[in-house]
């Protein structure tokens, strides 16, 4: 008499049930899915046609680079103390932003950790998926110990500012350096500025990181036993070659690449998209050739403005933030 085990049996049912079973019809598409770039290129062709029959605003040249130009006060008009300009211009404005969604969202962040609920809510799980990313892929490059406790914070709140800043500036305010309707026009114009793109922020935010830097140089190996670790591993005459460069490169070069890193990648991203935008006051020439300039003008930019706020400002946030925690790091160890 032949035996069959469970297990087999339960192999075999199981087979028969995925037998049974007809396969999946293929998923269609949904309808915003259908519909998505039908309508977007409708809009674009509705948006040359309206552009290219309306008034034209006329001037001289287009230098895409007054954008970027924080001489006008939005707020209140210029003001001085003790001679210092405090004028409140857009770069400010954007700053605060990015500074009041940082505070929101760790206010965010702290309450929905304090209120951890026995069944996992959709909010919590997020939250969490946010700190272990910080956690791990972050502030991973810190060695474990007193150093990742105390930096760990840091180079998370780093990316978290730093993200805030590029996404803030693709948020269209009226902030522009001229007025709808002219000069005595009451709302400015609308525009995209991203504060990151001014090399002043950006080495700001590098010289805050390579102070914590040297200051964790000094802390492991004294002021002498730092200056030491630039040697870079190397005894004898070759210092005389090897040590001035790494003076160059710790005192200089790393913070300004870090800085230089974030900046012209924000500025060369927008500087495209208005160059897209106004891509039909360049292209001179009948009504159909205007037509299709805007249309492929705008359609370009927001090409370029969905690749930059979806990619490239998260990317050069995450960049910034790993590099800062790697430097860190690095002050600490023999040789760097």
């Amino acid at each position: 008499m032949t035996t069959v085990s469970p297990t087999a049996t339960a192999v075999a049912d199981s087979k028969l049930a995925q037998q049974d079973v007809p396969p999946a019809a293929p998923r269609k598409p949904s309808l915003l899915g259908r519909l998505f770039f039908p309508v977007v290129f409708a809009a674009l062709a509705v948006w040359g046609v309206f552009i290219a029959l309306g008034d034209p605003v006329v001037k001289e040249k287009f230098d895409p680079t007054e954008e970027f130009d924080l001489s006008h006060a939005v707020i209140g008009g210029h003001w001085e103390v003790a001679g210092i300009d405090l004028s409140i211009n857009k770069g400010v404005v954007y700053l605060a932003l990015a500074l009041l969604g940082s505070a929101l969202f760790a206010l965010y962040v702290y309450r929905t950790a304090s209120k951890r609920n026995k069944v996992e809510t959709k909010t919590q799980s997020g939250v969490e998926a946010a700190y272990e990313f910080a956690y791990d892929q972050i502030a991973g490059s810190l060695p474990n110990g007193k150093l990742f406790n105390r930096y760990m914070p840091f180079v998370a709140s780093v990316f978290i500012f730093i993200w805030f800043l590029n996404m803030i500036s693709f948020v269209p305010l009226p902030l522009g350096h001229e007025f709808i309707g002219g000069d005595g026009g009451f709302l400015r114009a609308f525009g995209v500025y991203a504060v990151s793109s001014n090399i002043f922020c950006t080495i700001t935010l590098a010289i805050l990181t390579f102070g914590i830097y040297h200051y964790e140089g000094v802390k492991a190996h004294g002021l002498l036993g730092y200056l030491k670790t630039w040697s870079a591993g190397q005894k004898g005459p070759v210092l005389i070659l090897v040590y001035p460069v790494e003076i160059l490169t710790n005192l200089v070069l790393k913070p300004v690449s870090l800085a230089v890193r974030l900046f012209a990648n924000m500025l060369s991203g927008h500087v495209l998209i208005l160059l897209m935008m106004a891509l039909a006051g360049v292209i001179g020439g009948s009504l159909a050739v205007s037509i299709f300039a805007q249309t492929m003008g705008t359609g370009i930019a927001l090409v370029f403005y969905l690749f930059e706020m979806g990619l490239v400002a998260s990317l050069q946030a995450f960049i910034f933030a790993v590099l800062s925690a790697i430097y860190i790091s690095s002050a600490a160890e023999e040789h760097h």
